[in-house]
């Protein structure tokens, strides 16, 4: 086996993954000729599959692995007269792929092989789509959260997300219009679209938070989706017992005292076939003012059953949610399909049951074409009141050039609740001008409605316009330019239209570091005072790994907000940790987090707070 015997030019490309999963495609050529190889066996494996799944490279040299269930994957290849060859740590996120050109060398070839310039895939060379990837290396070394570490929290920290009460708003769209996922189920409140389940960190493998740049496949919004991961079983036995107690509070008010423990346990019930995952905690909460203690108890069941080649199917409870998800290849492979039927329970006589099929296949004709088909239904209820909602869509990305693709597409909702059914255009364009999937230059045009609360008549209405430019400078860090503007109609608040542009650097974890650093200018339009306006909006994520000993590794992580509101609100939170190896397989970490560190309480902010948590896994 060779590895990394290749042309590593890596790209993640949006319009090819399902909702709530990923894909990796691309081209494999031979090294010396640079021809197409037909008929290669690509295989990918990880952690988070059972077993694997395996494509053949077309005429052109093309191939996609698609349905990936987020994690990090190898990729195989084996082709006639060449030698195989390897790339590891390709991660997969939801709703994203990672598309590579992959080199191989032919089995007479001697001398040693060339080895073109290896760069981590680290942004979405061929889609429109904005917004960015909360990874658990990200929750684990940053402390997100104060009263509770849920997944949502952890959403501020991509460029053009802010923060209500129980809510997030995108780049100057209202909270009402910004959807929430578990593991692709629409956990969203009927009664009040807000978050409607919310469930501990500990429990997430990733958080997709999705800003703007949409394709057809995306309905029900009019801002973004923050979709979150949860942990899954896997051949090896792992799993934990944690806690965070948050018992200080300066000066002290209303919080007497906060704490969160649990445990979860995760593997194989038969190996590449049949996996479970489970987990429990109880969240305790103790107010000094009326003197009462709250328990909210969080659970999450999981089993993900492989029952042959290129099928996967996985039924989980979160908490009072159910869902039943197929993910499988059909017709030979020729078509890629998803669905997922769900049952979230709110509080409050809350119900969503919901429905969805997506189906996407590759065509030729002038160029390379990927449609995707599907419809999704759901019967919203809050308080005796129902609504139905329905949706199809068609997508297609067309490559007619190398390195250029164009995006089409068309979504109708029909809203019971307003007995009215519209029509949302999708289009946008996306060139990487490198050549190398390490840049992209895009521009996006598209059409939104909100799915109202039940009860509610009132839908903001909204007509996007984005555009940026971004690069991958050095090897994983990414700096970009990107611009957004927005037209609102039918906004309860009064809002009209909005322009911000964002400046950004960003770096996954890796060599022991990471960054997340943005500023976005903005501005907010209304025919009255639009409160959520927010001109200014400076943030930064970082963290660092330092290994003390080959045993024990400490680590910092920071996170910064500078908003400018009525009035500024400026906030720091640290967290400090150590990592000790114990008896294999055993792993201790402790942390002590520092919440708002610079004890400033404008704009209604919580005082400084201070946190302590633990975590044995193996």
């Amino acid at each position: 086996m060779t590895r990394a015997r290749i042309v590593a030019c890596l790209f993640l490309a949006g319009p090819a993954a399902a909702q709530s999963t990923g894909a990796i495609s691309g081209r494999i050529v031979d090294a010396e000729t640079q021809r197409p190889v037909p008929g290669a066996v690509v295989i990918a494996a990880g952690p988070a599959l059972p077993g694997s799944e395996t494509a053949r490279t077309d005429s052109t040299g093309e191939f996609e692995i698609g349905l990936l269930p987020p994690g990090e994957y190898t990729l195989n290849v084996h082709a006639d007269a060449h030698q195989s060859a390897s790339q590891e740590g390709l991660v997969v996120h939801a709703g994203r792929t990672l598309r590579l050109n992959l080199a191989i060398v032919s089995e007479a070839w001697t001398s040693a092989p060339l080895r073109f310039g290896q760069q981590t895939p680290a942004l979405p060379a061929t889609s429109t789509q904005t917004g960015g990837v909360v990874s658990r290396d990200q929750l684990e070394l940053i402390p997100y959260g104060r009263d509770a570490r849920t997944y949502e929290q952890a959403a501020v920290s991509v460029p053009g997300a802010l923060g209500d009460p129980m809510a997030l708003r995108m780049f100057g769209s209202p909270s009402t219009g910004t959807r929430y996922r578990l593991d692709g189920l629409d956990v969203t409140d009927p009664a009040s679209n807000r978050q409607g389940r919310r469930l501990l960190q500990q429990f997430i493998e990733e958080v997709a938070v999705d800003t703007g740049g949409f394709d057809a496949m995306y309905g029900r919004l009019a801002g973004g989706i923050v979709q979150a991961t949860t942990r899954s079983g896997g051949n090896d036995l792992h799993g934990s017992a944690f806690f965070d107690w948050m018992p200080i509070e300066t000066p002290r008010r209303m919080l007497r005292y906060n704490l969160a423990g649990g445990a979860d346990l995760g593997g194989p019930i038969e190996r590449d076939s049949l996996w479970f995952y489970g987990a429990f905690a109880p969240v305790l909460s103790a107010n000094r003012s009326p003197g009462v203690v709250d328990t909210d108890y969080e659970y999450l069941g999981k089993l993900t059953w492989r029952p042959g080649a290129g099928q996967l199917l996985s039924l989980a409870a979160l908490n009072d949610d159910v869902l039943v998800r197929y993910l499988g290849h059909l017709f030979g492979d020729a078509a890629q399909v998803e669905g997922l039927a769900g049952w979230h329970r709110g509080g409050d006589n809350t119900n969503s049951l919901q429905a969805r099929l997506q189906i996407a296949h590759v065509a030729e004709f002038y160029g390379r074409h990927r449609p995707v088909y599907g419809v999704e239904g759901a019967r919203d209820e809050a308080a005796d009141v129902n609504r139905w909602y329905g949706a199809a869509f068609v997508q297609d990305t067309w490559s007619p050039v190398d390195d250029v693709f164009l995006h089409a597409g068309l979504r109708a909702e029909r809203d019971g609740q307003v007995d009215r059914t519209d029509l949302l255009p999708r289009a946008g364009i996306t060139w990487d001008f490198s050549g190398r999937g390490v840049s992209r230059a895009y521009v996006f045009f598209g059409r939104f409605i909100e799915s109202a609360p039940v009860g509610v008549m009132e839908r903001t209405r909204e007509s996007d316009f984005s555009a940026g430019l971004e690069s991958q400078v050095l090897r994983d860090l990414v700096a970009g330019l990107d611009y957004v503007h927005k037209q609102f109609g039918g906004s309860p608040d009064g809002r009209t239209s909005y322009d911000g542009a964002t400046v950004f650097v960003a770096k996954p974890f890796s060599a022991s570091t990471l960054l997340s650093a943005s500023y976005t200018r903005s501005t907010l339009r209304g025919s009255d005072n639009v409160l959520a306006n927010a001109p200014n909006v400076f943030k930064l994520d970082a963290a660092y790994a330092f290994e003390w000993s080959p045993r024990t590794t400490l680590t910092f992580g920071t996170s910064l907000r500078a908003i400018q509101a009525s009035p500024w609100q400026t906030t720091l939170d640290v967290r400090l940790a150590m990592v000790r190896s114990l008896s294999s397989p055993y792993l201790l970490a402790l942390n002590v987090d520092a919440l708002n560190l610079l004890d400033r309480e404008a704009g209604g902010t919580p005082p400084l707070a201070i946190r302590f948590g633990g975590r044995l896994s193996f």
